[in-house]
């Protein structure tokens, strides 16, 4: 695993945009009429400078891997991320959804600690051909959280992924689920012990 530079931002977000496509958290909050790849392009690119900025940007070793993975407490301000934040938001959200991708995006930070430092793992990308790429990413990223003893929170709206990461160590805290949209949601956080 690597830690990406700028000139990796067209890989990881190829990655995110590919292995994202049929993520119901995602797409939900598009227009069913709009390029579903486009914004996804573009909430991918918004996250690469939110992540970049951070030094939280991870490519595996194979390069068919991308994890989007930084410390809540590290900000660093950015015209760049400011930009793709406006841009993804105006672009991508119809209007009539953006008060309840506002509300949902804050449930989601109100199940997350509000005054303890942690690493937040918002994206893994890993392409079919990607072989071992997620385990990877997955077990050196916990090597840093280890290193410094502080935990890992991520979501998921997948069970299949939601069953991995429990394999490799997360334990799954609260779960939330919304009939209406079909989607499913876990919480998990991995903590040294």
């Amino acid at each position: 695993m690597r830690q990406a530079n700028r000139r990796d931002r067209t890989l990881v977000v190829n990655i995110i945009t590919e292995t994202f496509q049929n993520n119901p958290d995602i797409n939900w909050m598009f227009s069913a009429k709009g390029n579903q790849s486009k914004n996804i392009r573009r909430l991918a690119d918004y996250a690469f400078f939110k992540c970049y900025n951070r030094n939280g940007v991870f490519i595996s070793s194979n390069g068919k891997g991308v994890a989007l993975f930084y410390k809540i407490d590290k900000r660093k301000f950015s015209i760049l991320e400011i930009y793709y934040e406006i841009r993804f938001a105006l672009l991508s959200i119809p209007f009539s959804k953006i008060l309840e991708v506002l509300r949902r995006e804050s449930y989601r930070k109100s199940k997350r600690p509000k005054n303890e430092s942690y690493y937040y793992f918002w994206f893994l990308g890993v392409l079919k051909e990607g072989a071992h790429a997620g385990f990877e990413l997955n077990r050196e990223l916990i090597n840093i959280a280890q290193k410094e003893r502080v935990p890992i929170y991520l979501e998921t709206a997948i069970e299949r992924n939601k069953n991995i990461y429990e394999r490799i160590g997360y334990e799954t805290y609260d779960y939330w689920q919304e009939d209406s949209k079909e989607i499913k949601f876990w919480f998990l956080k991995w903590q040294n012990k």
